[in-house]
Order: structure tokens, then C-alpha cells, then sequence
């Protein structure tokens, strides 16, 4: 295993190969402004504790840590492709040496949102998860979608959701979804947080029966709203 380092702050425990240290310093002030906004969305003082995260560079590394901390039986075929999990009270993240890390920097708050959305609503309404909603808006509060919009990706993708001739409910996209799915909760976090206030969403997301039904046909409702925006419009 490589030789790690340990950086925290008042929010988080972030465990990273002692060679990137500044790229750590970096999503830790990244992840700290995010779970304030979060906080203050959620109206909460406090998570409550730190939360940990380990970063790792290399896929042996990144298993190994998951099964130390899984109390349950990892498998295989995940192990394969993933790259993010939460285990054992922490976040697991694994970087890529083909990729840009620099474009990983918003995972930690990705997965931040996460842990609120399930601690501030799931668990205390003694709520099943309802995958679309919380991935829908951690997939936008977390500001990846926005860079999107700035770079003409948003519009890129739902030119092109447009032009299939079915898409699935977003009620029938559970845990098991794959990446083809993740401009689904894109397109639909953005129409909510497009077409509602803070007060409103914050409304909403506590609204079961509304989300429930909503599930049916909002990803119909989001493409006919972008649609509109973007193209009936001009």
C-alpha cells in the first residue's frame, strides 16, 4: 500500500497518498463550502460528526480499504468497474491514472449530499430510498451540472435524450443503475431546482406520496420543460 496522509478540518478526515497533498487541500475546501450550502438547505447547525473519506490510486489499494470496512460480502463484478463507495462510516474513492483528478475534486461533496439526504430525510422519516430524488439533486447541488451548462454539455445531452424513442421511469431506476442513467438524474435535478425555490424543494423532497407519484412521469415532464427552454422558445 502507498504511504498515506491524514488531512481534516472541522467537517471532514480526508485519508490521500502523501504525494497529494495540495489536490487534498483542495477538495476539502471544495467539499467544506459545499456541506455548508447543503446544511443550510437542509436547515441543520451541524452534521454531527466528521465525515471520512480515503482516496486511493490504485484499484488494489481502493478494494482492500472496501473490505475492511464492509461488514458484508463485496462482490466481485463491482469491484470491476466502481469507483466510490461507502463503507464502514466512510467514503472510498478511487482515482484513475487515465483520468483528470482534477475533475474528481466534487466527488467527496457528491457523496456528501448523499449522507445528509439519508441522515436529514430517509432516516428520520423512516423512509425506504427513493434512488432518482437524492441522486437527481446531488448530481446538481453538487455543482457538476453546472459545469455542464458552462461548457454546453447540458444542452449536448438533452439534445440527445430528446431523440430516443423511450426512456425509463425514474421510479424504476434503483441501485443498480449504471452510468448510462447519470444524465437522467442530471436533466431531472436541474428541473427541479430550476422550477422551485429553495423553500419549495426543501418542501417537496419532504413530500413522500408528491415524490412517489412524481417518479411516473417527471424525467417526460424535465425533457418537456428543457425542450421549451432551449429550443420552442428561440
Amino acid at each position: 500500500m502507498n504511504k498515506y496522509v491524514t488531512l481534516e478540518n472541522e467537517y471532514y478526515e480526508l485519508l490521500i497518498p502523501n504525494n497529494l497533498q495540495e489536490y487534498g487541500k483542495e477538495i476539502l475546501k471544495y467539499s467544506t463550502l459545499k456541506i455548508k450550502e447543503y446544511l443550510h438547505f437542509f436547515k441543520e447547525e451541524t452534521y454531527g460528526e466528521k465525515i471520512k473519506c480515503s482516496i486511493f490510486l490504485n484499484r488494489e489499494d481502493f478494494i482492500k480499504r472496501i473490505k475492511e470496512k464492509a461488514n458484508y460480502i463485496v462482490a466481485p463484478s463491482w469491484t470491476k468497474w466502481s469507483k466510490g463507495s461507502y463503507c464502514g462510516e466512510e467514503v472510498q474513492i478511487l482515482l484513475e491514472q487515465t483520468e483528470n483528478i482534477y475533475e474528481r475534486i466534487p466527488t467527496l461533496a457528491h457523496e456528501t449530499f448523499h449522507l445528509c439526504f439519508t441522515k436529514f430525510i430517509y432516516e428520520r422519516n423512516n423512509w425506504d430510498r427513493i434512488t432518482w430524488l437524492d441522486e437527481s439533486l446531488a448530481g446538481n447541488f453538487d455543482g457538476t451540472t453546472e459545469k455542464r451548462i458552462q461548457r454546453n454539455q447540458f444542452l449536448e445531452m438533452i439534445t440527445k435524450l430528446l431523440s430516443k424513442k423511450t426512456l425509463p421511469k425514474m421510479s424504476e431506476l434503483l441501485e443498480n443503475y449504471n452510468d448510462e442513467f447519470l444524465n437522467l438524474f442530471k436533466v431531472v435535478g436541474r428541473y427541479l431546482i430550476e422550477t422551485k425555490t429553495n423553500e419549495e424543494l426543501y418542501n417537496y423532497i419532504h413530500n413522500i406520496e408528491q415524490v412517489l407519484k412524481d417518479g411516473e412521469t417527471i424525467l417526460e415532464e424535465s425533457l418537456l420543460y428543457f425542450n421549451k427552454k432551449y429550443f420552442v422558445d428561440r
